[in-house]
Parts: C-alpha cells; structure tokens; sequence
C-alpha cells in the first residue's frame, strides 16, 4: 500500500457484515460512516486515470479488437508503461500500491472502456498474481513482481479443469517431488484460462500426490509455474460467446520440472489460498460490472430522449421510465456496496469473503439486466453489431460463471452465514446439560437474543429521513437471523443439501448488504452537504431499500410455504425424457 492509502485498522474493532447478519444484528460501526477517499490517494488515481483515459482514446479500438479477437500487443505494452498491471503491487516492489478503493476505481474505468482489456488487466492483478502479493515470501517477490508490474510478464490463473471447476478437490493435475532435485514435476491439464495463450507467469494448483493428508484439500499445493521452465503448452484460443479479444485456453503441464523454492505458502495449503485469491477478486469483478452499467446508463439516455414515437420522445413513456429507474436505483446500490467493501478491505476487515460474494452476484446480475434493458430501449439498433448493446450482452454473460459461479456463491454465503450461528447452537446446547457451571455462556447468549429480537435495533448513525428504512433493515436483519436459526434446528447437518432454502436465506442476505450499503452512503451524503442536497441520494436509498422489502419478504415467507416439492418432482420429468416430455402433437 502507498503512502497515500489509509492505514488499517485494528482488526478487532471491524466485524464481517454479512455473518453478522445471519446472526440477526448489525454492526453499526463497521458500516457507518461511509468510507471517505483519501484526499492525496484520489488525486494520485485522478492523475492516473486521465492518462489511461488519454491512453484509451488515442489507441484502445474495440471493434479492432472484437474482429481481430486479441488485444494487440502494442497496446499491451502501452498499458504496461502506464503502470496498469502494477496497480496493487507495492512501490517497493515497482508498482503503485493502490488501495482497494483505489484499485476498484480503475477497475470500474476499465470496464467502461472495454471488458477483454478488463479481462486481461484482471486476469493478471485480481488473481493471477495475487497469491503471489498474498503467500510468497520476500525472495519470491523481489524475483517476480517488478517484472509483472510493469507487464514484462503477464500473470494468469490455472485451476480450473475438466473435471474440477468449482470443486477443487477434484483436481487431476499432479505434482511429484523429487527429493534428488528438490524439484516438483508438475503434469496435467488446466481448462479455460484467462491469459493463457500470452502469460509467462501461471499461478497453478496441483495434487501433491507424495504429501500425506486427511483429506483430497489438504494435499493441493500452489505453485509459481513459468514458461522459461519448459513443458508449459498453451492450446488454441478459445471461441467464446463474447470477450473475444481475451486470451483463454487449455493449458498442458508436461513433466513441468519446479524447483521447490516456486512453491506457494506450505505444501498442501493450495486449496486455502485458491479461495483466498478469489475472494479478494470478487469485489474488483463487481467494480467492473458497475462501470459497464454505467456505460449502458449513458447509451440508454442518450437514445431515449432523443427517439420519437408517436411525436414524443420514448423517454416520456413509462414503461421506458420504469426501466431507467430501476437502472439507475441498482447502479447506486452497486456502486455503494462495491466501494463500502473495498473501504473495509482498506480499513483491515480480516475476512470478507461474503461480502466479496455478494458484490460479485449483485453485480454480475445487475450488469447483466440493465443490458439487457438497455438494449430493449435501444429497440432493433440493440439488435446490430454496429452498436455497443450485442457485444456488451455478450461480454457480460460469462460475469455470472468467472470466480465461482453465482450459484455456488450463493452456497457459500448461506452455508459460511450460517457457521457461526450454528457453532452458537451447539455451545448453548452442551452448556444446557450442565447449566449452573455454564450461566456465562447462557446469559451471553440470552443477552444476544434480547438485544436482537425484543430491543428495536434502531440504527443510530442513520440520517433522520431514513430512519423507516434504517427500521425495516433492522427488522429483516432479526427475520433473517430468526430463519437462519429455524433451518440449522430444523435440518441439522442435513442443511447442506437444502439449496432452495439457501439460495433464500442468499438473497436476504444480499438484499440485506446492499441497503445497508446505500443507508450508509446517502447517510454520508446527507452529513458533509445537508439532507436538503441530498434529496437525490435519500431518494435512491428509500427505493432501493422498499424494493428489496418486497424480495426479502417473499423468499422469508417461502421458507416456510414453498413449492420445492412441486420444483424437485418436474426436474425429474426433464432428467427421465431427457429434454421436454409433453409434445402437443406427439
């Protein structure tokens, strides 16, 4: 980080929002206030960002690189001199140290400008690299980083493969030590990899077929592979639905000889750092995510008040309004969570996965539906090529399977949101057998069950004309954490295969993030400029919030009174047939 970034905080002082949730109470003061830009910090990523907007201009061609399906080279190294693949690499190391924030800002800049490059730039720094930043040692830094600072060497992510997508365990690529040469040979094949036909750095995860383990996750080990170490084959590029300028291929390992002094962290820590390098690239994803929608935003306005029908111009019309609200109402909600996450991030919140989670499925689907809506409004122009609207539907799509698709993650955030409560459980429940010897434990937890369902749990840091919002948050926080509680007692451990229910108990929780975020930032708002300025801001927080009472009171309610059984029983009549089972005319 650069001296300009925000120091971070002890840790102790920030509780993971999300978890917190799931146990029925917010954590005021981790969310409120709303991270402030360091004044020296924004200057220094104004500065860049009018040089990479210059930079763009003069030499980024989308079209080119649609047709052409590469990014060329000289563009490449064009950003590499702008210092684009060294944003989050420390100074010491040759790169600028942003913070998140930081980070972020640049990240939702370059989505705005074309999503291959956002590709590139992501599949390099977001992870890549990163477990590199994250696990290497000092050696292995000062060896490695200046060089993938200034984009010398490009960085990609090899874990995926055939067999093991979002199961890592299912890993088929090996690693042999050899105590002779204290040298791993490395062979197998890696599936879909960004970067992978012009990378010369590959962070790749492999069985450590000779390390003794519990379980298939602790013997997958992380390696720093390069090519100059021969054996690593990139296959052909990839045709893809869309992002057709990035790199993507199959990767072949053959008897890839690497020297021990390449391994990542411990032997047999691989599986901890995957999921640690993509929970930290979640929210950089997201940021990308916000400056498409923003772009659609724009080309949307653009086009509705400048077409007529029927004399008047289609923005008039309420159906379009009705759209551009919502358009406009889930960018703001985006843009709050992804850059309240990224100021946690920064203040030194030791875990946020869930909440890297819930940015990357709130803003891969919101990107996806105000493209969509975007091109609706466009009408038949949507249609074209020679507009943005096709390929930025195209380009998008993949954002909902890139870093764990959102189903999974949506697995992860019930099942992680959960934990907590239910580890809860069982420590009532042992200290119930022996209650005299155990009254800490029971007052402790009666003061939690007090304080979250018979005290109101009114936020105090919110502006005053949120305060019925800031209410209904509270009451839906209690509701999620009371369903949450119901399940675990209800199913036991048996909850991990109740996917409807988690997919519920998700998007609460998302809903629940996301109003927290935008409270918090009209709040802010409200604070330095007056809730009189602020009427724009308190007016996108009361929407968004009121529309997500609607979603949160629906999946609530289901928890109870669902149609799982009807769901289950027709997706077998597909699963039998193979297909459609009830031709009209068979």
């Amino acid at each position: 980080m650069s001296d300009t970034a925000r120091q971070p905080e002890a840790a102790d002082r920030l509780s993971p929002v999300v978890k917190s949730l799931f146990a029925g109470q917010i954590p005021e003061d981790t969310v409120f206030p709303y991270p402030e830009v360091d004044p020296s910090e924004r200057e220094t990523v104004t500065a860049f960002l009018d040089s990479f907007r210059s930079y763009a201009k003069d030499h980024i061609d989308s079209q080119r690189i649609e047709k052409e399906r590469r990014i060329p080279p000289e563009v490449i190294r064009g950003l590499g001199e702008l210092g684009i693949f060294g944003m989050t690499i420390p100074e010491s190391h040759g790169g600028y140290g942003f913070s998140a924030s930081a980070y972020c800002r640049v990240t939702e800049e370059i989505g705005r400008t074309d999503a291959s490059l956002s590709i590139l730039v992501g599949g390099h720094q977001s992870i890549g690299l990163k477990g590199l930043l994250l696990y290497g040692t000092e050696e292995q830094k000062k060896r490695w980083l200046p060089a993938l600072a200034t984009g010398e060497m490009i960085a990609a992510f090899a874990l995926t493969e055939p067999e093991a997508g979002s199961d890592a365990a299912a890993i088929r690529s090996t690693a042999t030590f050899d105590e002779k040469t204290n040298e791993f040979v490395l062979n197998g094949s890696k599936h879909w990899i960004s970067n992978g036909g012009i990378a010369d750095f590959f962070t790749v995860f492999a069985k450590d077929v000779r390390l003794p383990a519990s379980d298939e996750h602790r013997r997958v080990t992380a390696f720093v592979v390069t090519t100059d170490l021969g054996g690593v084959k990139p296959g052909p590029e990839e045709r893809k639905l869309g992002l057709k300028g990035s790199s993507t291929v199959p990767i072949e390992l053959e008897n890839v000889r690497v020297p021990a002094s390449h391994v990542l962290g411990e032997r047999g820590q691989g599986f901890k750092i995957a999921v640690e390098i993509l929970n930290t690239g979640r929210t950089s994803l997201a940021a990308g995510c916000l400056g498409g929608s923003k772009v659609m935003l724009r080309e949307a306005a653009r086009h509705a008040t400048q077409r007529k029908q029927f004399r008047t111009p289609i923005a008039e019309f309420e159906m379009v309004r009705a759209k551009f609200a919502r358009m406009v109402v889930s960018t703001y909600a985006l843009e709050s969570m992804v850059y309240l996450t990224a100021g946690l991030i920064d203040r030194g919140l030791a875990d946020y996965s869930l909440e890297g989670a819930c940015c990357k499925i709130f803003g891969t689907e919101t990107v996806w539906r105000n493209i969509n809506d975007a091109l609706q409004i466009a009408g038949g122009n949507g249609f074209m090529e020679e507009y943005p609207y096709e390929r930025a539907l195209r380009d998008s799509r993949v954002n909902m399977i890139f870093e764990g698709t959102n189903e999974i993650l949506r697995v992860l955030v019930a099942l992680s949101g959960m934990k907590d409560v239910g580890e809860g459980l069982r420590e009532v429940g042992r200290a119930l057998k022996a209650p005299l010897s155990s009254l800490g434990i029971l007052s402790d937890y009666a003061a939690r069950k007090i304080r979250g369902v018979v005290a109101p749990g009114k936020l105090t840091r919110i502006a005053p004309a949120l305060a019925a919002e800031g209410e209904m948050v509270g009451r839906y926080t209690r509701a999620l954490g009371g369903a949450a509680e119901t399940l675990l007692r209800k199913y036991g451990k048996d909850v991990i295969a109740k996917e409807y229910q988690q997919d519920r108990l998700a998007n609460v929780a998302i809903d629940l993030y996301a109003s927290l975020a935008v409270l918090s930032r009209a709040s802010a708002a409200a604070a330095v400029i007056g809730a009189k300025k602020a009427t724009e801001e308190i007016r996108l927080a009361k929407a968004f919030v009121q529309a997500a009472k609607y979603r949160m009171v629906g999946h609530l309610k289901e928890m109870d009174k669902n149609r799982d059984a009807t769901q289950t029983a027709i997706s077998e009549t597909a699963y039998t047939s193979l297909g459609y089972d009830f031709d009209y005319w068979s």
